[in-house]
């Protein structure tokens, strides 16, 4: 059976959300033609990322990675990826480094999924990072967020004293053990 349209009709309803009016149209369509559907290449494309520094940008369930960022890395699609927090010094630093067992996967479109807790606690350096990669490690990148967190800064003092070489507190030479009483009360 061979079945040909000659002309279709086509019924619109459409609700006016002022009034709560339904209206509706009709429209008579004939003379169809077989239209080719060609790729044009007309999806709109993500305008061009030009910043010749690293980023990351912290988005609401995600990562997104800039051009940049792609380049210096050289991480590749499917790579797994974490972000660790290491203590350098007197600061805690986010680490972006590759890790098979706890990441997530970088998407074709360079981002990696970041939700609940990790989410969290990485948004408390901020939401755009600029990438420098560690000295100590190659493939482990430092995140410097764009909020500086001050609690994060540990209070070292200069000099730490040692109980056993340290000359203040009690003077204990030349005392006898038998005139000490060591019970508790």
């Amino acid at each position: 059976m061979n079945l040909e349209i000659q002309s279709a009709k086509l019924i619109l309803s459409v609700v006016d959300t002022e009034t709560g009016e339904i209206l509706t149209r009709e429209a008579t369509l004939g003379d169809f033609k077989e239209v080719k559907k060609t790729s044009s290449g007309s999806r709109s494309k993500k305008p061009k990322d030009t910043d010749p520094v690293a980023k990351l940008f912290l988005l609401d369930n995600k990562i997104q990675f800039n051009n940049a960022a792609v380049e210096m890395t050289g991480f590749e699609p499917e790579t797994k990826l974490d972000i660790k927090f290491k203590k350098q010094g007197r600061m805690i630093t986010p680490i972006l480094c590759e890790d098979e067992k706890n990441g997530n996967r970088l998407t074709k479109t360079y981002t990696i999924s970041c939700r609940g807790s990790r989410h969290d606690n990485l948004a408390e350096y901020g939401d755009t990072f600029e990438i420098t990669p560690c000295e100590d490690k190659e493939g482990y990148f430092k995140l410097k967020g764009n909020i500086e967190k001050e609690d994060d800064i540990i209070d070292v003092p200069e000099e730490i004293s040692d109980p056993e070489t340290d000359d203040e507190g009690l003077d204990l030479n030349g005392v006898d053990s038998d005139d000490v009483d060591f019970n508790l009360i």
